[in-house]
């Protein structure tokens, strides 16, 4: 093996043992991100709305809102491996949740080792101006979106592409798209990495 596939490898086995005591929840978050049965596509799409509904209806401030969010994440993260455990007390582990969990991780470290490279690819790669020009036009486009839409609306489609992605994904809805897409990502890639050696 090489020091790349080792470092993966490494990096897998750690994350892998970072989880463990949700992987329960983990592997029932997945099902219902891909759909396993059909209805869970529309449970998602429910949620969602229900979520965004409450939302608009309460119309709290910035500060508040993200108060509420960061108090559900702590709690979360305090409950949640509890929850996990009690609830998957009584069901056996089996080989199949197991390579599920086993999908998920090496799909979390799969996105992490491309996020770094696109990293390394845009900061070494490419100049630093042009970064900066590229990432300002963004964030002004982006800024333009927000001022003629309403935010709530905004982060509500983009909620919905977020977590109905993987079931499309899975059910291959998008699947020419995502190729085409992939390809030229890649070919991008491996452009960075000839030059850079």
């Amino acid at each position: 093996m090489t020091t790349p596939q080792v470092d993966q490898k490494r990096a897998l086995n750690k994350l892998k043992h970072d989880l463990e005591p949700l992987r329960n929840a983990i592997v029932g978050v997945y099902d219902l991100l891909t759909w396993e049965k059909q209805y869970y596509a529309g449970i998602v799409f429910a949620a969602i709305s229900i979520n965004y509904l409450i939302l608009w209806y309460m119309d709290l401030s910035c500060i508040t809102l993200f108060s509420l969010l960061a108090l559900s994440a702590f709690f979360g993260d305090f409950a949640l491996p509890t929850l996990s455990r009690l609830l998957a007390s009584g069901n056996k582990w089996e080989g199949e949740q197991e390579a599920k969990f086993e999908e998920v991780c090496g799909q979390l470290c799969s996105i992490r080792a491309r996020a770094t490279q696109w990293y390394e690819y845009l900061l070494n790669e490419r100049k630093p101006t042009m970064v900066v020009v590229a990432i300002s036009v963004t964030l002004l486009v982006v800024a333009w979106i927000g001022a003629i839409i309403n935010n709530l609306l905004l982060m509500y489609f983009a909620t919905i592409v977020v977590l109905m992605w993987p079931g499309l994904q899975e059910k291959d809805v998008f699947k020419s798209l995502t190729q085409k897409a992939s390809k030229i990502v890649n070919e991008k890639l491996q452009y960075g990495k000839k030059k850079l050696q």
